[in-house]
């Protein structure tokens, strides 16, 4: 009889990245709010929280603590962090004009995966095609990108992640 919740705790820890949001990386923080680079990393990447800061640590040592969280992170740590791990990625080219992050993900956004920097903020975009895009970070799963999920915020960054289990 203890075989029915062993495998089905099993089909959970082996469960795609794409389902994993951020009550997990909650959980994993200890309750507390993870900070959105490393949590858009851990995400990307498919590891833990607790994993994406020592990836971040060992990319730009001199830039973030040894211990404790990582409070900011930075774009160029970013993509290197998904370099060192395999995830193939695409710059995107950004009109010089910034634009709002609604704007950005209805305004013909190949279906498929993005990193997103908006402003002061690190989020993956999921567009599903035809203007239909979702937003996963520290604090949203899969959410529809509105004026209340970031929206009115302006994008400064993006790249389309072109491996990893996400995409996967």
């Amino acid at each position: 009889m203890d075989e029915a919740p062993q495998a089905e705790a099993g089909r959970r820890a082996e469960a795609p990245a794409a389902l994993r949001g951020h009550l997990a990386l909650l959980e994993e923080n200890l309750g507390q709010t993870p900070w959105c680079g490393p949590a858009t990393l851990a995400l990307a990447t498919g590891r833990s929280y607790a994993e994406a800061g020592v990836l971040l640590r060992s990319i730009a040592p001199a830039w973030y603590p040894a211990e404790g969280p990582i409070v900011t992170a930075y774009w160029r740590d970013l993509l290197e962090a998904l370099d060192a791990v395999g995830i193939a990625h695409a710059a995107l080219d950004l009109p010089e004009k910034r634009r709002s992050l609604v704007d950005f993900a209805r305004d013909g956004l190949a279906p498929g995966w993005y990193l997103v920097r908006i402003t002061d903020h690190f989020l993956l975009l999921h567009s599903h095609g035809f203007g239909l895009t979702t937003l996963h970070d520290n604090r949203h799963t899969g959410v529809l990108v509105s004026a209340k999920t970031h929206g009115r915020r302006h994008v400064t960054h993006a790249a389309r992640l072109l491996g990893g289990p996400l995409v996967a």
